[in-house]
């Protein structure tokens, strides 16, 4: 995220700068990777190429910055006037549990963004809460198009968690906001469905598939896997020269 988008972002938490910080669960640096952008800019049934995922790292102070409480609102953010712009509809997918343990590392979330007006711009902020006490920012978009009530613009992020995200149930909040004014428009999270609640999830540090290993012990007497080798070769040597025991 540049410079502009780490202001905006500020922009958009400095309502709860007075609050007490609230530090990573883990009291860790959390490292994500991710991109955004429509839905039809991706093949149907893929993922985004990992080389287009930008890395993203969050010091204890980044999290507490642009963290809020989760009985926080954003509706006094709200214009006075009715919003001009939605979130329609909204998914989330899971990818990737290396371990087979249940929890998922990627994640991707698809909403379509409707809006009275023809054409419009918005941007959205993306938001984990790993214990039901706190949101914790992990992604702003870019600013994007929407036209009018269409479904073809849907939009996508796909994140990977690299680290500072333990084993856990996590839920997801999805801000939206006009881009020209910076006015809160619209969230969907766990208090609107409940497809955003309790989500399995951990970092790809803690997807590690479980590995084999073989451990030879040798003793008196034993023959280890080299000597088996030497045995066999010599028995096949010996019967294809045709020699017998006398």
């Amino acid at each position: 995220m540049d410079g502009k988008a780490l202001s905006r972002a500020w922009i958009t938490v400095a309502a709860f700068a007075a609050l007490p910080a609230f530090a990573a669960i883990d009291g860790g640096e959390q490292v994500v990777r991710a991109a955004s952008g429509y839905g039809s800019e991706r093949d149907p049934g893929t993922l985004r190429e990992i080389g287009t995922l930008d890395e993203r790292r969050f010091t204890p102070q980044d999290v507490a910055a642009y963290s809020k409480p989760r009985t926080s609102s954003t509706a006094s953010a709200r214009s006075a006037k009715p919003p001009k712009h939605w979130i329609y509809d909204a998914t989330v997918e899971l990818f990737f549990d290396a371990d087979g343990d249940g929890f998922y590392r990627y994640l991707r979330v698809t909403f379509d963004v409707d809006s009275y007006d023809d054409r419009a711009w918005v941007y959205a902020v993306l938001y984990l809460s790993p214990d039901g006490q706190v949101w914790e920012l992990f992604h702003e978009t870019d600013d994007f198009r929407v036209d009018g009530a269409t479904s073809r613009d849907a939009y996508e992020v796909e994140t990977e968690l690299v680290s500072g995200y333990p084993p856990g149930d996590y839920d997801l909040l999805i801000e939206l906001y006009d881009a020209e004014t910076g006015l809160f428009v619209d969230e969907l999270g766990p208090a609107q469905s409940s497809a955003f609640a309790l989500l399995p999830l951990e970092d790809e540090l803690n997807d590690l598939p479980e590995s084999v290993v073989i451990v030879e012990e040798g003793g008196g007497g034993a023959i280890g896997w080299p000597g088996l080798v030497l045995l066999v070769g010599a028995g096949l040597a010996l019967r294809r020269h045709g020699v017998s025991r006398a």
